[in-house]
């Protein structure tokens, strides 16, 4: 064993760990061969604890036997990085692409995708990575950006300063095909969140379509009588078929949970792609200083902005447990929003904006569409009118305060109506007028 020092031996040799020799660093490799796979998987352990070692090389050796069964490809799947992964991909997919489309991947990847995501493992590659990708590329031909990030090469002449929406679009369906490809051969655990954000190319500072709280209230009173509505039972003419209209039970069960998503969203700020991971055992109450309970949170690392801590507004624990008592899922490891299947509901937003169309409330005041997404808006901005500190608004969030500045600074005015407010403006009398009133 003159290649291997400190070599130790686990179940009957299937796991070798190791120091090599000659090296500066003594840092534990360990090699394990995993049954039905031909040759080893070798990886740096990255610790010159023994015992450190040998307890993650059992962590490992069970974790590609998990892998395995889920038929994954564990010589790969753990280090491939994303540039052979793209690789591997184009060359499987060439022949059947046009020419059109060949040049469009590989213009794509060279330029944009391989530039940020290459050197980074496909298996430790986070939501919230990939979210950053869409600043770093809306910002790819930013000169300022450019100049900061020391890119010297010229702009070239037909690139646009802000990419269009559909370019983007492209991308991100691009990006999913890739990872569903690699999940499906085996050298991906999962897809992660890929979706665009809209661009505008119009100047000064897009507000975001919320609800006044009178048109919430209209919401909510709505919900309240949409989810009462009664199944009508009624006869045919002459006694013929019987007819029903409205909701049966299914439906019913299936609006008490639209509506309590709805109430839930709008007091806890979260987006839905944060509120669709979570989970049951996510969740728990907590009381403040005051002995005020709170619920509390923990946001998923797998979404947007990763791992947060979320307080919620008062009460918002009650439309939970009004759910939970509803639902058929309710284990710790339970989806909260999810179907009768148990998996999570995608999305909300097509019966959503049907009700909103129904009460008149789908556009706001200036044309904009409202969606799911702008019941975080109206959290933030009904937060920020409470006085909720900006800081702690955009912690609680999982946000910036500069983004908040500049997507709310209509409402930041209004909070700082009583220093604008002044009195009426009241000319001091001199003493020569005085004088003049005396005579």
């Amino acid at each position: 064993m003159g290649f291997y020092e400190n070599a130790h031996r686990l179940r009957d040799g299937a796991v070798l760990v190791y120091t090599r020799p000659g090296r500066m660093k003594t840092a534990y490799q360990v090699r394990l061969k995993i049954p039905g796979i031909t040759g080893y998987v070798i990886k740096s352990l990255k610790t010159a604890e023994l015992n450190a070692a040998l307890s993650e090389a059992e962590d490992l050796f069970h974790e590609l036997r998990a892998a395995q069964k889920q038929g994954l490809d564990v010589r790969v799947a753990g280090n491939l990085r994303f540039k052979d992964f793209w690789k591997r991909f184009y060359d499987a997919h060439k022949t059947g692409l046009s020419i059109h489309r060949q040049r469009l991947h590989t213009s794509f990847s060279k330029n944009y995708f391989i530039p940020y995501f290459g050197d980074h493992r496909v298996a430790d590659m986070p939501d919230a990575f990939v979210e950053q990708y869409w600043d770093w590329r809306i910002n790819f031909y930013n000169p300022e950006r450019r100049k900061a990030e020391g890119r010297d090469a010229p702009i070239p002449v037909n690139a646009a300063r802000i990419p269009s929406q559909k370019t983007l679009d492209m991308e991100a369906g691009m990006l999913r095909q890739i990872f569903r490809w690699g999940k499906r051969v085996g050298v991906v655990k999962r897809e992660p969140w890929i979706k665009a954000p809209k661009v505008t190319h119009t100047k000064g500072v897009v507000r975001r379509p919320t609800f006044t709280e009178a048109e919430w209230k209209k919401v909510y009173e709505h919900l309240r009588k949409w989810v009462g509505e009664k199944t009508i039972s009624s006869k045919g003419a002459n006694g013929g078929k019987l007819h029903r209209s409205g909701p049966h039970a299914l439906h019913r069960l299936q609006r008490e949970m639209l509506r309590h998503y709805l109430l839930f969203m709008a007091n806890s700020g979260l987006r839905p792609n944060e509120a669709r991971q979570l989970l049951w055992r996510d969740i728990r109450e907590e009381e403040d200083e005051d002995g005020t309970p709170a619920l509390v949170i923990e946001v998923a690392p797998t979404t947007k902005t990763g791992a947060r801590t979320v307080v919620c507004r008062e009460g918002t624990m009650h439309y939970l447990t009004r759910l939970k008592k509803l639902a058929k899922h309710t284990e710790p490891d339970d989806h909260i929003f999810c179907g009768f299947d148990g998996e999570p509901v995608d999305n909300f937003n097509n019966t959503f904006k049907k009700l909103l169309s129904g009460i008149g409330l789908l556009d706001d005041r200036w044309g904009k569409r409202r969606s799911i997404y702008s019941l975080r808006h109206f959290y933030c901005t009904q937060s920020l009118l409470s006085g909720v500190p900006i800081h702690v608004l955009a912690k609680n969030m999982g946000t910036s305060i500069a983004y908040i500045e500049q997507h709310y600074s209509h409402v930041l005015t209004v909070m700082q109506a009583k220093q604008l407010r002044t009195k009426k403006f009241k000319a001091t009398k001199s003493k020569a007028d005085e004088g003049v009133r005396r005579t």
